[in-house]
C-alpha cells in the first residue's frame, strides 16, 4: 500500500531548472485558484462520479480547473505529464519522468455548498517524488487567498514568508489548545494507547485533505492524521509539511506507520507505474517530527475491522 524509499532518485535535476518547474507551479495553482474563486457560489454544474448520489460530486468548475492547469503545464512544461483526480479513471498512459499530481479542488463538497474550506493543489514528481508544490486555498484577507508553495531543499513559503510546522512539546505529546485533525472513527481502526488517549489536542476536520495539510505546513495545527484519500490529495503536502521543517508517515503494509516519501519504488516508464499511483490510497500522519512520532508510537492498529477492509481497498 505504501511507498517508502532510501535513496532519492533526484540528482540530474539543476536547481535552475526546478526553479522554472516551481515557478510554472505556482503558475497553476494560482491561475486555477483565481478561477475556483470566480464561480465560488454561483451555478454549478454537479454530477456524481459513482453511483450513489450525493456521494464524490464533481463539478464543471473542477474539471476547467484541471483543463487550465493542463494548459500552463504543457506550455511551460512541455515533456512533463499530468495525473489529475478528474482523468477518465480507466486512461493509463505510460508515465513519464515527470509527473504532475493534481487536485484541481479538493474539498468538492464544501465548495458545492459554499464552504470555504477547500483547495487547488498542484505538484511535480520527479520519478514519483514530490520536488515541487503549491496549494492555494481561500482566506479573509485583501487578496482573497493563500498561496503556499516549496521546491526541494529551499523550504515552504506563504508569498514572501517562509513558513513552518508548530512547535512541538518536549515530549512530543499533541499540546492542548491547539489544533489537531484527525478522523472520528479512529477508534475503530486503533487502538489508542493511555499516553494519547485525552491528549489528541483540539480536533477540527474541515472535509479537504490538502486545507488541513497547508494547516499543518503554516504551523496552524500541530499534526494531522488525514485519509483514507489519494495521491492527489498528498502528493504537495508531502513536500510541503517536510519542507516547512515536517515529517510525513503512513500506513504501511504491515499496518505500521513508516515514513512517507512518494512513490519512488519500482518507478518505471510504463503504464502500470501510472496505474499504481493512480490507483493508491492512504492514511498520511503529518507534523512536527517529534509530535508524529508521539502520535505515531501511540496508535496501534488492530488487526481486524477497518483498517484491514480499507487496506484491501487501496493500491499497493
Amino acid at each position: 500500500m505504501t511507498e517508502t524509499s532510501t535513496r532519492s532518485p533526484f540528482t540530474a535535476v539543476t536547481d535552475t531548472e526546478l526553479e522554472h518547474i516551481e515557478n510554472s507551479v505556482i503558475r497553476a495553482a494560482s491561475e486555477a485558484g483565481d478561477f475556483v474563486a470566480s464561480r465560488f457560489g454561483g451555478v454549478l454544474e454537479i454530477s456524481n462520479k459513482g453511483d450513489k448520489p450525493g456521494k464524490d460530486l464533481v463539478t464543471d468548475v473542477d474539471k476547467a480547473s484541471q483543463r487550465l492547469i493542463a494548459k500552463i503545464m504543457e506550455e511551460t512544461c512541455p515533456d512533463h505529464m499530468l495525473l489529475g483526480e478528474e482523468d477518465p479513471p480507466d486512461e493509463e498512459p505510460e508515465a513519464a519522468d515527470w509527473l504532475w499530481i493534481v487536485d484541481p479542488i479538493d474539498g468538492t463538497t464544501n465548495f458545492v455548498n459554499s464552504s470555504p474550506i477547500h483547495a487547488v493543489s498542484v505538484a511535480a514528481l520527479f520519478r514519483g517524488e514530490p520536488v515541487a508544490a503549491a496549494i492555494w486555498i481561500p482566506w479573509p484577507n485583501k487578496e482573497g487567498h493563500l498561496l503556499m508553495h516549496a521546491r526541494k531543499g529551499h523550504g515552504t513559503w506563504v508569498g514572501d514568508s517562509q513558513v513552518h510546522v508548530h512547535k512541538s512539546s518536549d515530549t512530543g505529546e499533541p499540546i492542548t489548545g491547539v489544533l489537531s485533525a484527525r478522523p472520528g472513527w479512529i477508534r475503530r481502526m486503533f487502538n489508542v494507547q493511555e499516553p494519547l488517549n485525552g491528549h489528541f489536542g483540539e480536533i477540527r476536520v474541515g472535509g479537504s485533505a490538502c486545507y488541513e495539510q497547508f494547516m499543518v505546513a503554516n504551523g496552524t495545527m500541530q499534526y494531522a492524521l488525514t485519509g483514507f484519500a489519494m495521491a492527489w490529495d498528498f502528493a504537495a503536502a508531502i513536500l510541503l509539511v517536510k519542507e516547512a521543517g515536517g515529517k510525513v508517515m503512513a500506513i504501511g503494509p504491515n499496518r505500521e506507520f513508516v515514513e512517507f516519501n512518494g512513490w519512488t519504488n519500482n518507478y518505471a516508464n510504463d503504464s502500470a507505474t501510472y496505474g499504481r499511483i493512480r490507483k493508491w490510497g492512504g492514511l498520511l500522519l503529518s507534523g512536527s517530527p517529534a509530535t508524529v512520532d508521539f502520535v505515531a508510537k501511540n496508535l496501534r492498529p488492530k488487526r481486524r475491522g477497518l483498517l484491514g477492509k480499507l487496506s484491501s481497498l487501496v493500491g499497493s
